[in-house]
């Protein structure tokens, strides 16, 4: 799993995960894996072939936040957080708000 991170600003750091070339179960264990290391201040971005539904459905189960939208690189990209982290909510929302998971 390659996992490249970024701070975008002084609030959020993005951690980047492409399994658009992994066959499942492969990115839903990649990402609850990724999900489990997960530190304030972070979120992930995923990139996906796919609408990982069973997987954006377990993370709002337990507490985390997504959204997602149609990527420029790759089908569908996926942002998701803790929601109890405040200051990285606030950045997803207002940077990514345009299209809550189902």
């Amino acid at each position: 799993m390659k996992v490249t991170a970024n701070r975008l600003d002084n609030t959020a750091k993005e951690l980047l995960i492409d399994v658009s070339e992994y066959e499942a179960p492969r990115p839903f264990e990649e990402v609850v894996k990724l999900v489990s290391q997960l530190k304030s201040g972070e979120y992930i971005r995923m990139l996906h072939r796919k609408e990982p539904l069973p997987l954006i459905q377990m993370l709002q189960e337990n507490g985390y936040e997504c959204r997602m939208f149609p990527g420029q690189q790759v089908e569908w990209e996926i942002i998701i957080w803790n929601s109890q982290d405040i200051s990285v909510q606030e950045f997803c929302l207002m940077n990514f708000s345009n299209s809550p998971a189902k």
